[in-house]
């Protein structure tokens, strides 16, 4: 009877055993065959930006893939035009990206995370201009980068004299050849852009104007909560905040961050 008993609780433990591998293996499966995150970085140094040896870097570049390594997946972080950047997120061509959180951008993407740190979008116009008010924007022609979505009273300003721009650093090249008075965009991205154009932050432009505070968020697809829901990416997300790992991407870039004159 005792060999008997040994033999059945051998067998008992090895089937529990052999249930916890057979388990264990589909999970690994599971989670093998989930593909790997797709993640929207705007070129808009320092947050996102190609070296001269084209590697990308920058703070938001640097985040997503944090996030990414944080949840234990896969990623492929491409840094992509705002206009793209966009389009990918509405029709679930990227899963997530970390950008300003705007009416816009809350009709197509989920938010998740508030990453902690505000953006001021001012109209920066050249030396002897001044700005007050929204009725000084009229006389003047502006660049804004396409894809830029500026909400509150500047888009409710009518007849505003707008000269389009590629991007950040067209717009610095439009302002250098005197072909615009003032550029639009986030304040941080400006100067830097004005920097790496040659431009001087103090003797080339006036005080900037602001338009707006915006936050950034990590925002996902709605196909991808759709998909996966926002738990994981929420806690990745938040738990990298939390035990300050943005807050040192943020500092290492900090050399490379001009404040504009308020």
């Amino acid at each position: 009877m005792t060999v008997r008993l040994h033999i059945k609780r051998f067998l008992s433990v090895s089937l529990a055993l052999l249930i916890c591998v057979f388990v264990s293996g589909i999970q690994s499966v599971h989670a093998q065959e989930k593909p790997p995150l797709r993640i929207a970085t705007l070129p808009l140094p320092p947050w996102g930006y190609k070296t001269n040896d084209n590697i990308p870097k920058g703070i938001c570049f640097e985040w997503g893939n944090a996030i990414a390594k944080r949840m234990g997946r896969q990623s492929v972080n491409r840094i992509v035009p705002m206009a793209r950047l966009f389009k990918s997120l509405e029709y679930g061509k990227a899963d997530f990206s970390i950008v300003l959180r705007t009416p816009y951008s809350e009709k197509i993407t989920v938010p998740i995370v508030n990453v902690g740190i505000d953006f001021r979008t001012v109209v920066w116009p050249r030396k002897g201009i001044k700005i007050t008010n929204y009725k000084d924007l009229q006389h003047l022609s502006l660049s804004v980068a396409r894809g830029l979505k500026v909400g509150g009273k500047f888009a409710e300003q009518e007849n505003l004299n707008i000269v389009p721009s590629m991007d950040y650093a067209h717009s610095m090249l439009l302002f250098k050849a005197g072909r615009v008075d003032a550029v639009v965009g986030t304040e941080q991205s400006l100067a830097y852009n004005a920097v790496r154009t040659g431009l001087s932050t103090s003797s080339d432009f006036d005080i900037p104007f602001e338009l707006d505070r915006l936050q950034g968020w990590v925002q996902a697809s709605n196909q991808f909560i759709q998909r996966e829901g926002l738990d994981d990416l929420k806690k990745a997300a938040q738990s990298l905040i939390d035990d300050g790992t943005f807050r040192r991407i943020y500092q290492k870039y900090q050399s490379s961050l001009v404040t504009l004159r308020r």
